[in-house]
């Protein structure tokens, strides 16, 4: 059984031909777990009762195909071969052959796909476009590669080849400014008509067979050694490929045949983003770890150094775990982790250049310059000398790709208000030059960054330039560079870029970079809404009170206002803030009943606190939120428990609702260890909070990590097992340190002084938590170090 989605729509091997309910396995297939809710609105937005709609069509796919779509109640996925999916990973795998052999036609062409609304007809045409650019874009890289090995005939029809890709949009003037040399390098029958194109943008494609052919051929020269090693590596080897700047080792990767993935920052997983896309935001990072784990290929990472912090931690522990693919990394210094094999790059030797007659004594070997010799360039003057040497328009064109971690020449365009002719003459000069790669990619970026960096002038305006162009959450980096150059008119579109990236990260687990980045945002309602709840799930309290301080008084400020002052021990404020925003939209009722069932909880009504916690579950599963789904059922079974009632059902539950979610799964795990540990099941106890503490580790939880192994000391400690009890804390001590909640960190180290008789420890954790300013947990410590003073004048004296 296998979806067809490219040139028709079918599902072969099956009796479904209803439209409709095969464009949802297309949409579930190619997008993933989407809410049941979402989809009955996308796909029938005109009907009186979608979620009718949406329940009549799964019912049909399930009578014709029973085990293809899924369901948590929630939610809804589709799992199944899928000619598109097939089609993308030829294409990620660099696989021109086999993406045209699978791409029968346009996405979804000739389809009778009646009465669908706007949004869906969009996202169908967008999906369209973006699949046939993928396969443009595949012929002409290739296209590029033959003409560099000199076979101008079988590049030229690599490029008719993707001139006539089914449901493309009309080529841009980037695509002729790429494609004419290689149609005119091979003779290409359809030169003339590429120039009569070129020629309705103003541009003029001159030149003869011959030159085009010099400019064209192969810049990358030796390394015949490392090329024939790398070629032939069996999976799940490790390479580290070592050089300092400007000695090959992009280009090295470049040809290799397999997924490239070049360096970058901004976001959590920016680099590993293309391996990551179908569970990314479904997860936590040992799904992330399992995902990758599994996936076969080779995996071309590129330049370690410019890689964002996240994707080098998973690739770290990814190491430890191995893989199925074949990983080659290239970087300047030496690897962070045991690998397989590794390789230095140097200089090219006088015997590798034997083929270029006195390459060797202009260059020396460096392949930053052995290009530009190769197109009898001068390579005697500096980088940052050259680049003065520019016309004033390449120059700027040079900077602006260099701010780009890849190349995407009509927003360059755009964002320099260049017209089609000005832009080609301008790369014709970066070309001419060997500063780029004919698909706009700058030589030696890391260089060319350094050098636009000490121009900060310059580096800002053509920042502002692109970041008016991108939008969104990728405009974010752009904008922080141009932050003195901000006019009135960025303003809106600094703050949404801000807010998109900011709810990337929180989505990706990551609330204490959201609350840094907005941190400096433009203020309003909203970002300043949103940084109190990135400081919340961050554990910093206090600091996102502190920042709701100046808001108006909503119902979701409210709700809000009523967790934080629940966590720093202010019952009467908590409750006062929760009732104020039950009147609320679903989310700020969700959280204002969840804080007064902590509240009832707290006050030992554990009732009204087990009614008010299944009301809050209710809300946050209606909202498509599992993680605040399972959290509230967690509380919902401690309440339970509290209340005499046997709650390992009500506990399997929670986790069952937690899912992948290993955070969530962990406090879980960690509450029912302590329900244990209240009814006097001590091996209970210790088993649910060592199986919590390997969950917490695996998600990256640190606060949770922590507080497991310090109800693991207390246990230990109250059964006069010291030892045990030490090494527990002693555990707790060093992930709270990293984990940087204070109260926490304070408590772990009272115990801790407790434990070893350290009056000292016990005051500095006590200074701590009067920081914190939880009040009940002020009280609380004070009176245990009272207790604890007594006790040690009592030992002093007998």
């Amino acid at each position: 059984m296998r979806l067809r989605t490219l040139g028709g729509l079918s599902l072969e091997g099956s009796g479904l031909g209803r439209p409709k309910p095969l464009l949802l396995l297309t949409y579930l297939t190619l997008e993933g777990p989407r809410p049941r809710r979402f989809l009955g609105e996308l796909f029938w937005p005109e009907a009186s009762n979608p979620t009718n709609s949406i329940a009549v069509a799964v019912r049909q796919i399930r009578q014709a195909v029973p085990d293809v779509l899924q369901d948590d109640g929630v939610r809804l996925w589709a799992d199944l071969p899928c000619d598109a999916l097939e089609f993308e990973r030829a294409v990620r795998a660099k696989q021109p052959e086999v993406a045209f052999e699978l791409y029968q036609g346009a996405f979804l062409d000739a389809s009778e796909l009646l009465e669908w609304g706007p949004e869906l007809e969009e996202w169908a045409y967008a999906k369209r476009e973006s699949l046939a650019e993928a396969l443009r874009e595949t012929a002409l890289a290739h296209a590029e590669k033959q003409a560099a090995v000199g076979h101008f005939g079988s590049s030229a029809l690599w490029v008719e080849r993707a001139i006539r890709v089914p449901g493309a949009p009309d080529p841009t003037p980037e695509f002729w400014l790429r494609a004419a040399p290689l149609l005119l390098a091979g003779e290409s029958p359809l030169l003339e008509e590429a120039r009569q194109r070129a020629a309705e943008w103003d541009l003029k494609l001159e030149g003869t067979a011959e030159s085009a052919r010099a400019r064209l051929r192969q810049s990358f020269v030796g390394r015949e050694v490392e090329l024939a090693r790398l070629r032939h590596l069996p999976s799940g080897r490790w390479i580290w490929i070592k050089g300092g700047s400007g000695l090959g080792k992009s280009s090295l990767l470049r040809q290799l045949t397999g997924h490239l993935l070049p360096g970058r920052s901004g976001l959590p997983y920016a680099t590993l983003e293309p391996l990551l896309k179908q569970v990314l935001q479904r997860g936590d990072e040992a799904l992330l770890l399992r995902h990758l784990a599994s996936q076969e290929g080779v995996w071309l990472l590129d330049h370690w150094e410019s890689m964002d912090e996240e994707s080098r931690t998973l690739l770290t522990k990814l190491r430890h775990l191995g893989t199925r693919a074949t990983v080659i990394l290239t970087s300047c210094a030496e690897p962070p982790f045991p690998v397989d094999e590794r390789a230095e790059l140097g200089s090219l030797t006088a015997q590798e250049l034997t083929a270029f007659p006195g390459a060797f004594e202009a260059t020396a070997g460096l392949p930053s310059l052995l290009g530009a010799w190769l197109r009898s360039e001068s390579v005697e003057t500096a980088l940052d000398s050259r680049i003065q040497g520019l016309p004033p328009s390449a120059q700027q064109l040079y900077a602006a790709l260099t701010l780009l971690d890849s190349p995407d020449l009509p927003l360059v365009r755009q964002a320099l208000a260049m017209n089609a002719p000005e832009l080609a003459l301008a790369l014709e000069h970066l070309m001419d030059g060997g500063f780029i790669e004919p698909s706009g990619e700058v030589r030696g970026q890391a260089a060319a960054k350094r050098i636009l960096a000490a121009r900060p002038t310059l580096e800002a305006d053509l920042a502002l330039r692109i970041a008016r162009q991108v939008g969104g959450g990728a405009a974010l980096p752009f904008f922080q560079k141009s932050r003195a150059l901000w006019e009135e008119q960025d303003l809106q579109m600094v703050r949404r870029s801000y807010q998109a990236w900011a709810e990337e990260a929180l989505r990706r687990g990551f609330p204490l970079k959201a609350a840094e980045a907005l941190r400096e945002a433009p203020p309003t309602e909203s970002l300043s809404l949103l940084r109190a709840r990135a400081l919340e799930r961050a554990g910093q309290f206090k600091e996102a009170l502190l920042t709701l301080t100046d808001l108006p008084t909503g119902p979701e400020v409210c709700a809000l206002k009523g967790a934080l002052c629940w966590r720093l021990g202010q019952p009467d404020l908590a409750r006062q803030h929760a009732e104020a925003a039950l009147d609320g939209e679903d989310e700020a009722r969700a959280e204002a009943l969840n804080t007064l069932a902590n509240l009832d909880f707290q006050q030992g009504d554990y009732a009204s606190a087990e009614k008010r916690y299944r009301r809050a579950a209710t809300l946050w599963q209606t909202l498509g939120d599992n993680a605040r789904w399972a959290g509230v059922l967690n509380n919902r079974a401690a309440a339970l428990s509290a209340a005499g009632e046997d709650a390992e059902t009500a506990f399997s539950e929670a986790l069952q609702a937690a899912g992948d979610n290993l955070a969530v799964r962990a406090l879980t795990t960690m509450n029912l260890g302590q329900v244990r540990e209240r009814r006097g099941d001590v091996a209970g106890a210790v088993q649910a909070y060592q199986e919590a503490a390997m969950l917490a580790q695996d998600a990256g939880s640190l606060n949770t990590s922590a507080r497991v192994w310090n109800n693991l000391g207390a246990l230990y400690h109250r059964g006069d097992q010291i030892s045990e009890a030490q090494h527990a804390y002693e555990q707790a001590l060093t992930l709270a340190k990293k984990g940087g909640e204070k109260v926490l960190l304070g408590t772990v180290l009272a115990n801790l002084a407790e434990l070893t008789g350290d009056q000292e420890a016990f005051e500095e954790a006590l200074r701590l938590i009067e920081k914190s300013g939880n009040a009940t947990m002020v009280a609380r410590y004070q009176a245990e170090y009272q207790a604890f003073i007594a006790r040690s004048l009592r030992s002093t004296q007998a």
